[in-house]
């Protein structure tokens, strides 16, 4: 007879945060077109895109997802009962993809590596989809730009 594994609570609490992560990133992405209304019209995306370096919706979303992943780390580390290093503690919050990388590969046995390497591109992709597909909410929800006052083609 297969018993099935008990789950281990430190890795539910690991999917919870990437879970998290992929919700502020939705969030995020419908408060961009809320924020920036012209986001739609191609040739505003420079002004945009210089405006949004020093908008404090930017550096939340940054702050955010910079506490989730050391929120995710530390569950990590202490499932694996290992010990972070300060430096790349500085690491991750200086070039955080970098840094996260270079941690999975460190960690994981030969075999797993390049499973957790792509699982961690897949975070990313996911958290750009997730903005991607907020922003699209707000849209169809009538959020952002004023399609009334548009000029008909």
């Amino acid at each position: 007879m297969n018993v099935p594994a008990p789950i281990d609570p430190l890795q539910k609490r690991k999917a919870r945060v990437i879970s998290t992560v992929f919700g502020i990133s939705l969030v995020f992405g419908a408060l961009l077109v809320v924020s920036y209304p012209q986001l739609a019209d191609p040739s505003a995306t420079q002004a945009i895109a210089a405006d949004l370096r020093v908008n404090p919706l930017n550096f939340a979303y940054q702050i955010a997802t910079l506490v989730l992943c050391f929120w995710w780390l530390n569950l990590d580390s202490r499932q694996l009962e290992i010990r972070r290093p300060w430096w790349l503690n500085l690491g991750v919050v200086l070039l955080t993809t970098v840094f996260v990388a270079y941690y999975l590969y460190m960690t994981r046995q030969p075999g797993q590596r390049a499973g957790a390497l792509l699982a961690f591109l897949g975070v990313i992709a996911g958290t750009l989809f997730s903005a991607a597909v907020g922003m699209t909410l707000a849209l169809m929800f009538g959020v952002g730009p004023d399609t009334a006052s548009a000029p008909a083609i």
